[in-house]
C-alpha cells in the first residue's frame, strides 16, 4: 500500500480530500471532526475516500513516526471521538483492522 508521507504531514490536504469527495456536508463534518482529533492527537495518518468509503489509515505517534507505533492515551482519544460520532449518528458504521502494520479506520454512512 502506497501512503503519501507528504500528505500525513500536511492535515490542510487531508482536510481538502474530505471537503471535496462529494459526501454530503453532515458527513464531511463528522469526518472533519474526526480529523481534527487525530491531528490534535499527534497522530500520523492518511484518507482515502472510494465510492463513498471513507478509510483512515492511523500510521504512528509523532515524534517517533514508527509505523505502528501509538501514545495509548492519543490513540483512545481518537478511538473514544469515532465511539461518540458513532453513537450519535445511526447512520455512521466504523469497522476497524490492521493493514500492514496501520489501523485502518474505515467508516460508512448508510442510506436513510
Amino acid at each position: 500500500m502506497k501512503i503519501d508521507i507528504q500528505q500525513c504531514r500536511e492535515n490542510d490536504m487531508i482536510k481538502d480530500i474530505i471537503s471535496k469527495s462529494g459526501l454530503p456536508i453532515k458527513h464531511i463534518k463528522l469526518l472533519l471532526r474526526i480529523s481534527d482529533t487525530i491531528y490534535i492527537n499527534a497522530i500520523n495518518y492518511n484518507v482515502s475516500i472510494e465510492d463513498g468509503t471513507v478509510n483512515l489509515f492511523l500510521i504512528s505517534s509523532k515524534p517517533d513516526n514508527i509505523t505502528g507505533s501509538f501514545n495509548t492515551i492519543s490513540l483512545t482519544n481518537v478511538l473514544q471521538r469515532i465511539k461518540e460520532i458513532v453513537l450519535g449518528n445511526d447512520e455512521v458504521k466504523t469497522k476497524s483492522k490492521i493493514v500492514e502494520g496501520m489501523l485502518q479506520v474505515q467508516v460508512n454512512f448508510l442510506k436513510a
